[in-house]
C-alpha cells in the first residue's frame, strides 16, 4: 500500500526547513533510503524509523483505535 499524501506532507516538512533528504538523515539518525521510503508513500519500513524521522522534523504522530484509545507516539 503507498501513503502518497503522508509523503508529500514528510516532504513538504523537511523542504520548509530547509533540509536536504542527506541533512535530514543526520538529525534523525536514519538512511536516506527511509527518508526516500517515506517521502514515496512506502509502507515497507519500521515504527522506529518512521517516527524518528517524525521526531526530526516535529511532526506528531497520534493513534487513535476504533474503540477510541488514543496515544501519541512520539512525545
Amino acid at each position: 500500500m503507498k501513503n502518497s499524501k503522508f509523503g508529500k506532507l514528510v516532504s513538504a516538512a523537511r523542504k520548509a526547513q530547509g533540509l536536504t533528504q542527506l541533512e535530514l538523515q543526520d538529525l534523525c539518525g536514519v538512511s536516506a533510503s527511509v527518508i526516500y521510503k517515506i517521502e514515496s508513500g512506502r509502507d515497507d519500513l519500521s515504527l522506529c524509523n518512521f517516527v524518528s524521522v517524525m521526531n526530526a522534523l516535529g511532526i506528531k504522530v497520534h493513534c487513535k483505535s476504533p474503540l477510541g484509545a488514543q496515544i501519541l507516539l512520539n512525545e
